[in-house]
């Protein structure tokens, strides 16, 4: 379900080649089965524990979470049986969150269908999702994600349970991932390269290696001696985790900024439909393109934010209509993502004796 606010405030990205409390993109939920029990945000491995029972994979999840080295403070968790979407939609309404991750050890469990569904919703309401698989295999049928650009779900492939003498080991790879990147910053550097506590790195063949990589699934793989992530992209294969976060960081607060000056710009009178009221709001974009391209974020190209509009005299000849109605259009802003270097190529060394 879309928000109101992008009703009032509708922001578009779009990638080009050439070049209101705000949502938190660093909250978590977690999906799981938890029979009996209800969506609750949780602060600690003990509350974890009261909330659904430690026989439950949810609090399973919890532990993982809470094993990393850090993490978000609090954590939402969601108690899911096969319809694990309807009961993130429902707990949404209530509970506050923008990553999804959800695990499951059904190698049916995972369709394109599914993908689809929770990749539709996720974009709808700006989420990301990161599901959990147990092996390549269970994508079989899925390889209509890069056409139909699926980048609001990632996929990892790890097994999330097995069998220790009489002890049953679970693992979440997502869970770790998602809870070290949002404890530092979801939306700044990327997902590739990462490691976690409490996952043991597969074993990949190069051949498997670069088939898992070339159909945009996550993978853990020891490589030198260091347990790492590869590579950080989304289902669709044509993003990365953190470009999708950047933007949507960008149009939370873009939104926010704008939302703030319409109730309480010009003394809590209203933006006047002027030069300097059109100035006020296209500031406003400005200044969010600036804050994401500072040392503490990151996320934007330094020297490369800008925003153009136009005055009040050309929308009154060209967009009457708009300013009738006291719609603004025009204002547009432009940015290049800070990406990161995921792989390198080429290295030429030259060796004198």
């Amino acid at each position: 379900m879309a928000q109101i606010i992008d009703q009032i405030v509708k922001i578009s990205i779009q990638d080009a080649i050439t070049s209101v409390t705000t949502v938190d993109v660093n909250t978590v939920a977690l999906v799981g089965k938890a029979e009996g029990k209800d969506a609750a945000e949780v602060s600690s491995l003990d509350a974890a524990k009261t909330a659904y029972g430690e026989d439950s994979e949810l609090y399973q999840m919890m532990k993982a979470f809470f094993a990393q080295d850090s993490h978000p403070s609090r954590v939402v968790g969601i108690p899911a049986g096969s319809d694990a979407l309807s009961a993130v939609q429902a707990a949404s309404y209530n509970l506050n969150f923008y990553h999804v991750v959800v695990a499951t050890d059904d190698a049916q469990a995972l369709s394109l269908a599914s993908i689809k569904a929770w990749h539709e919703w996720a974009a709808d309401v700006k989420k990301m999702v990161h599901i959990q698989v147990p092996n390549v295999d269970s994508m079989a049928g899925t390889e209509g994600r890069s056409d139909a650009g699926y980048d609001r779900v990632a996929v990892y492939v790890h097994k999330e349970k097995t069998t220790v003498g009489a002890q049953t080991v679970y693992e979440f790879l997502p869970v770790g991932i998602v809870a070290l990147r949002c404890a530092s910053d979801s939306a700044r550097g990327t997902f590739a390269h990462k490691k976690c506590k409490g996952v043991t790195p597969d074993s990949y063949s190069v051949a498997e290696y670069n088939e898992a990589i070339d159909r945009g699934l996550n993978i853990y793989v020891k490589v030198s001696g260091e347990s790492r992530l590869f590579m950080g992209t989304t289902s669709s294969n044509e993003k990365f985790i953190d470009q999708i976060i950047k933007d949507d960081w960008i149009r939370f607060n873009v939104q926010s900024r704008i939302y703030r000056l319409l109730g309480e710009g010009n003394d809590g009178n209203g933006v006047n439909y002027d030069d300097a009221g059109i100035g006020a709001v296209a500031a406003s974009v400005l200044n969010v393109l600036t804050v994401a391209q500072d040392t503490d974020h990151q996320y934007v190209m330094a020297d490369s934010a800008s925003v153009d509009y136009k005055p009040y005299s050309y929308l009154v000849e060209n967009y009457a209509e708009d300013v009738r109605k006291r719609n603004l259009p025009l204002i547009k802003g432009r940015y290049a993502r800070m990406n990161s270097i995921h792989t390198v190529v080429q290295v030429d060394l030259q060796v004198t004796l």
